[in-house]
């Protein structure tokens, strides 16, 4: 799916039709940015900068102010820039952590008449899944297609706050940035590129819980934003793929999940791999960057640059 929900007021994509190569992930205490390269159909990083951010410098949150530091924050991607080795940067992608933007794939059994009235519809499930008043959002959803004959809308939305906070420090550095998407949807792009007829998940963990994206034959059909202790996450998303199991099986239950993308450690891929596998009562393919078709050192921290990678592939969707 190329046009996933845009959380920036600045791309347009009748003038901007081309997406950058270049992306740029902020996470809870990390600054990746990476510019891909495709050949022989096989991704590599052409540049590759990872930062370690100082101990509360970011705050990710939904309805509060992300950065605690404005010009420092501005110092340190700065020095990502420079770690990349890029010098000549124009135009870059940019994915949010977790917890500052949320998204859901929003169902409707039929739709309405007029089109203001599918606005009003989705405005109100907005509202009661985020609990902020839709005026104080920016919101973005794109119209997905239609499964099981049901009309569905991938939903994004950031806090105007939050998201205008951020904007200002790229616009002080002289970085053109048009697409913002939420960390998960980065990430799910590795699957949702590679259109296989069977389901798909991308779970991507954090010390306040996990985002967790099924892609459906190319599009993404359920997102999940966990919030809970660290001490129930397991539990948390054992309830969730449970459910998954239990309602929302394809039509044909050989193309129930067949491939997770865990985005944590090596011990927690291993642990969510055999819960997902418990649920579903089968077995799955635990995924890895060669699986995806990228080519990478073995020693690359691709948790911390793989919303960015995602999204940079886009370039040759």
């Amino acid at each position: 799916m190329r046009h996933l929900p845009l959380l920036s007021s600045a791309w347009n994509y009748l003038t901007s039709p081309i997406f950058p190569s270049t992306s740029l992930a902020i996470r809870d205490n990390y600054l990746a940015l990476i510019k891909l390269q495709y050949r022989q159909k096989v991704f590599e990083p052409r540049n590759l900068g990872v930062l370690k951010l100082p101990a509360g410098l970011l705050r990710p949150g939904f309805n509060e102010l992300n950065i605690a530091d404005v010009p420092a924050f501005k110092e340190q991607l700065k020095k990502t820039l420079k770690l990349a080795g890029i010098s000549d940067l124009k135009t870059l992608s940019v994915t949010l952590p977790n917890k500052s933007s949320r998204s859901m794939v929003v169902s409707f059994d039929a739709l309405p008449e007029k089109r203001t009235e599918l606005g009003g519809m989705i405005e109100w499930k907005v509202e009661r899944n985020f609990g902020q008043k839709f005026s104080d959002l920016r919101v973005n959803y794109t119209r997905l297609t239609d499964i099981e004959g049901r009309p569905q809308w991938l939903v994004s939305a950031a806090h105007e706050k939050v998201i205008a906070q951020f904007e200002t420090c790229f616009e002080d550095l002289g970085w053109e940035v048009g697409l913002i998407v939420p960390q998960h949807m980065g990430e799910a792009q590795w699957l949702i590129r590679s259109r296989t007829d069977e389901d798909q998940a991308v779970v991507s963990l954090n010390d306040n819980g996990f985002d967790t994206v099924i892609v459906r034959r190319g599009q993404p059909f359920m997102v999940r934003n966990v919030d809970c202790p660290m001490a129930e996450r397991e539990n948390e998303f054992f309830r969730l793929m449970v459910f998954y199991r239990d309602r929302l099986l394809p039509a044909d239950p050989q193309l129930s999940i067949n491939r997770l993308l865990t985005i944590g450690n090596a011990a927690e891929q291993r642990r969510y791999h055999d819960i997902l596998c418990s649920a579903l009562e089968k077995n799955v393919v635990s995924l890895a960057p060669k699986q995806l078709g990228l080519r990478i050192d073995p020693n690359a921290p691709f948790v911390n640059f793989a919303a960015a990678g995602g999204l940079a592939t886009m370039a040759w969707s």
